[in-house]
């Protein structure tokens, strides 16, 4: 039972890029209800991994990399390949966050830096998320307020990128800093 939340982070690490295989076939449907299913299993195995005390450091890392992973195929999805009109800089700005952090992490794991979420790395995740499942209900749904939400969420979701981005360097800074000075003692 322990190994439930890893098991969950692993099927969505596994299945994610079919959310971008079934867009590219057309099967808008498809695509939106496995993108909405590998979302909430997100949420599921966090849930499952406090409850079951099943946290675990291949959980912490696999967990993110899912994550990142689901995010990048979902939003590669809504701006290429369906008739969304999403603007591609949300899915810009995030490619260039992810390729630093995970490159500043693994420099820093050299270290003994373990990466943990941060509260704006999360809920950059959630808000993301839903900027995504609100582009694929725009292909279902048409909705006279469903336009500015999507712009307000879409907003929200490149100023969290932001605010994630420089907190995250912030801690890798202070990291390298102090174990710095802690070496030269």
């Amino acid at each position: 039972m322990r190994q439930v939340p890893n098991a969950l982070s692993l099927l969505r690490l596994v299945l994610s890029p079919y959310v971008l295989l079934t867009a590219q076939r057309g099967d808008h449907l498809l695509s939106g209800v496995l993108f909405f299913l590998l979302a909430i299993s997100d949420a599921l195995d966090g849930f499952l991994a406090r409850v079951l005390r099943a946290e675990t450091l291949m959980g912490k890392l696999l967990d993110p990399v899912a994550d990142k992973v689901l995010i990048l195929f979902g939003l590669v999805s809504v701006v290429y390949f369906l008739d969304t009109g999403m603007n591609p800089y949300l899915l810009h700005l995030l490619v260039m966050r992810d390729v630093t952090l995970v490159i500043g992490s693994l420099l820093l794991m050299r270290w003994g830096f373990v990466p943990n979420p941060s509260l704006f790395g999360k809920l950059t995740t959630v808000m993301v998320t839903f900027t995504v499942s609100l582009a694929y209900l725009g292909l279902f749904l048409d909705l006279p307020w469903m336009g500015q939400v999507f712009n307000l969420v879409y907003t929200l979701s490149m100023v969290l990128v932001v605010v994630s981005w420089v907190d995250y360097t912030i801690k890798g800074v202070r990291y390298v800093t102090d174990k710095l000075i802690m070496e030269k003692r």
